[in-house]
């Protein structure tokens, strides 16, 4: 259950990084299923599309997102800034290098 829900998270994670890059119709789908927790069948029936199509939307939603972060590393790089800034809020001996590798961080490119 617990992998499900971090499973959830990180695909909602990479839908808002993500997610103009989707067709209209899973991106919908996607908003409605990992931001506005509806089920699948609630989409298929809010949609009258088969609980299936729903279904497909969703994983090749998932495919793609996964896809997009493994060729740009948007999350992963959001990420390591995130724990680079804790890591600056903790010591104040680091701060300087810690400044310095958030810079390379950013300055990388996407």
């Amino acid at each position: 259950m617990e992998n499900e829900f971090k499973k959830k998270q990180y695909i909602a994670e990479l839908f808002f990084i993500y997610g103009k890059l989707l067709t209209d119709n899973i991106s919908k789908r996607m908003e409605m299923f990992y931001l506005e927790d509806y089920s699948i069948t609630e989409i298929s029936e809010i949609e009258k599309v088969s609980r299936n199509a729903v279904f497909e939307s969703l994983h090749n939603g998932e495919k793609q997102l996964i896809k997009y972060e493994e060729t740009l590393h948007i999350a992963s790089r959001n990420q390591n800034i995130i724990a680079l800034l804790n890591q600056l809020q903790d010591d104040d001996e680091k701060k300087e290098a810690l400044i310095n590798k958030i810079k390379g961080e950013l300055g990388y490119g996407i």
